[in-house]
């Protein structure tokens, strides 16, 4: 409610005080200074003086004070309704127009739409009166009304309409604020560049007047304009430079500048530096109770750790910013906030959710871009009507001039005139009407296009979404088959010789087996002992290799060095098969791979030449340079491999074993591992073989850089 003892006193105190106490007033109470700047808004000093001594304007401003505490003493939902009753109740145009002023820059934020039909009424009547500075003021507040509900192009229009004005009457404040506003508009609409223009002008204009609140807004919305128009580092310069002056005013939109410095940050991915800039904006407005700040610095927070990949807290605060921007229809941060959860969703794995909200982002963003293309043709059709007054006004001092001569001539003039008028309003109006038919026409075409496109990008989506499926799919096969074949492996292979010599241990643990027969025994239970040993070794590292990858450390080695230690590994298996093992590779043959990797594959196709080989055969290692790589081979005397089983020896889908020329037993798995590990030291691996004369086993790997001694 009203301090109606504080209102007699206030007016009292205007009337009677000069301007120098005015800011003593404004201090002293919230409602004395309300009223105060109703009454010093559109006069000047002087005429504020004038006050006391003229009684007709002490009525005009007391029936302004009664007008507002009258409006403002009923509930919120009569508001509008008690306004429209006042402004009609009042008789003095002037009187009409500042009080126009105070309400509609009291509803702006609240009631734009009323904001902007008061505007517009007291527009009527300062243009009627000629009155530059209030149509300026007028034209201006209308133009924040329409930025408040999103129409950026009227905005635009009428802004440009004020800056005229304030241009022809001189009046510098005015411009550097008008020239803020549009650089506002144009920055929403995407236009950063053009933005960051209008918003330096602001800030010189502010500069020369000694302003310092115009300066800091200034600088902080330029700021803003340079990190959208993707230019973090002029922007960061522009906010280094207005902090200090944003804690010199006490903190004034400090919270823009720390939420701007947060944006930048995010942009030359400094997420740290980001998250602490934003963290301090909230606390700020929080307590300032800033919506439209809170929902910017809760989506800033979402792409620092959306960035980040904590997609459960990216969640929680882009759905805060989404919430308040929906609640204070900020277009804007609904663009951000659609953007945000589409990447999140679809690092999630949630294609459809992710699919709907880019598709919301799309729509958001195109209709407002499509709102400078209204601002042309808005303007294209005013500059007509500029044309069409300017005509009717020369028309008018014709008419006048020959009124001065011959009444009866003024007439048949007159009526001339108004049959041409009525017949180019006639052409007109129809040309216009095909006009719009046309453009109609063309948007609607354009609207097909786009939501074709937006078609054929959802099913792009979809066929996408598919293949991903479709590899998952695999891999779960994969890992299906590579579960079947360890079972497999375990079971089968393991089981036998680890049940034989279970047995065997039973047998001598009950003495019913001789040490003759025991010793004909041990030669197999070392077989089968070293056949499961070779197995166990070869299926860790091959699973590991399937199940979570192998880590190649690459180095330089001697193959001559590391052929041979594998050889002396052998010597007792080959002399008990009368075998003879060469190695013939060079003595400076150096190549780059893992050395673990590389001694298991080597072991596996020994043993393996070993296994196949008849009795009193040879078996050569061997190496030879191919361009930039090694080859090395493995040739054994052996049984060989037949033309219709050769293609299944590296297969991984069908394994693929037999028995050796003195009955060991085989897995197929040391092959399988042999070429995993040659592939991951970037080589190929290949068998040629006939059938009971032998088979060669070779791959390549990269070429040494080095030296290595054996």
């Amino acid at each position: 409610m009203w301090n109606w003892h504080g209102v007699s006193r206030m007016v009292s105190d205007v009337l009677r005080s000069p301007p120098y106490l005015y800011p003593i007033i404004l201090q002293r109470d919230d409602l004395a200074k309300r009223l105060l700047l109703v009454i010093t808004a559109s006069h000047s000093k002087k005429e504020v003086l004038k006050i006391r001594y003229n009684s007709c304007l002490m009525k005009y401003i007391l029936t302004i004070s009664l007008l507002f505490l009258a409006a403002l003493t009923f509930s919120q939902p009569t508001f509008i309704d008690s306004l429209s009753i006042r402004y009609n109740q009042t008789k003095v145009d002037t009187a009409k127009i500042d009080f126009i002023l105070f309400a509609s820059d009291y509803l702006r934020d609240t009631k734009p739409e009323a904001a902007i039909s008061f505007g517009k009424a007291a527009l009527k009547i300062a243009q009627k009166i000629q009155d530059s500075k209030r149509e300026m003021l007028l034209l201006d507040l209308i133009g924040q009304g329409y930025d408040q509900v999103g129409d950026i192009a009227n905005s635009i229009s009428f802004f440009n309409a004020s800056f005229k004005i304030a241009t022809e009457i001189h009046d510098l404040k005015a411009i550097a604020a008008i020239n803020l506003n549009l650089g506002a508009c144009y920055t929403d609409i995407g236009n950063g560049r053009l933005g960051a223009d209008y918003y330096k002008s602001a800030a010189d204009g502010f500069a020369k007047l000694n302003d310092n609140i115009g300066l800091c807004k200034s600088e902080v919305y330029l700021s803003d304009a340079l990190f959208k128009a993707k230019d973090p580092d002029k922007a960061l310069y522009y906010l280094e430079k207005v902090k200090p002056l944003s804690l010199q005013l006490n903190g004034y939109l400090l919270h823009y500048v720390y939420t701007n410095f947060a944006e930048c940050y995010f942009m030359k991915n400094e997420f740290q530096l980001a998250k602490n800039y934003v963290l301090q904006a909230m606390v700020i407005s929080q307590k300032l109770n800033d919506l439209y700040a809170l929902s910017a610095d809760n989506l800033v927070l979402a792409k620092v750790y959306l960035a980040l990949d904590d997609l459960a807290k990216a969640e929680i605060f882009v759905k805060k910013g989404l919430e308040i921007a929906e609640q204070t229809k900020i277009r804007e941060n609904l663009i951000d906030a659609y953007n945000l959860y589409s990447k999140i969703y679809e690092k999630q794995g949630k294609y459809a959710d992710a699919l709907k909200f880019k598709t919301r982002y799309i729509v958001t963003k195109d209709s407002l871009e499509f709102t400078l293309n209204d601002y042309i043709l808005h303007a294209y059709e005013n500059e007509k009507k500029d044309g069409e007054v300017a005509v009717m006004k020369a028309g008018e001092i014709r008419k006048d001039a020959e009124l001065k001569r011959q009444h009866f001539i003024i007439a048949v003039g007159f009526c001339a005139f108004l049959l041409l008028l009525c017949i180019a309003g006639y052409i007109y109006y129809s040309r216009n009407t095909l006009r719009i038919a046309h453009l109609e026409t063309e948007r609607a075409y354009q609207e097909v296009n786009r939501t074709h496109a937006e078609i054929i990008g959802q099913n792009e989506a979809l066929i996408k979404n598919n293949v991903q499926i479709s590899r998952q799919s695999e891999d779960i096969k994969k890992l299906s088959n590579l579960k079947d074949r360890l079972f497999s492996i375990i079971s089968h292979d393991l089981r036998g010789p680890f049940r034989n010599l279970q047995t065997v241990l039973n047998l001598l643990l009950e003495g019913t087996l001789s040490q003759d027969k025991f010793q004909t025994i041990i030669p197999q239970l070392v077989k089968g002992v070293s056949s499961s040993s070779d197995l166990v070794e070869n299926l860790l590292h091959w699973s590991k290799s399937q199940l979570t990858g192998a880590m190649v450390v690459g180095i330089d080695l001697n193959i001559y060095g590391l052929v041979q230690n594998q050889l002396s590994l052998f010597e007792k298996q080959a002399a008990d098969k009368q075998l003879e093992l060469r190695n013939e590779t060079s003595l400076n043959t150096i190549v780059y791979a893992d050395k673990d990797m590389i001694d298991l594959v080597l072991r596996n196709l020994v043993a393996n030449a070993i296994k196949f080989c008849h009795p009193k055969g040879r078996i050569i290692i061997s190496s030879k340079q191919i361009e930039n790589h090694i080859e090395i081979s493995v040739t054994d005397q052996g049984i060989g491999i037949s033309p219709e089983n050769i293609h299944k020896v590296f297969q991984e889908e069908e394994r693929f074993t037999t028995r050796g020329t003195g009955n060991e037993a085989g897995t197929g798995l040391g092959l399988l591992l042999c070429k995993d590990f040659v592939e991951k030291n970037n080589g190929i691996i290949g068998v040629e073989s006939k059938l009971n004369e032998g088979s060669r086993f070779w791959f390549t790997l990269p070429k040494g850089s080095g030296v290595v001694a054996l």
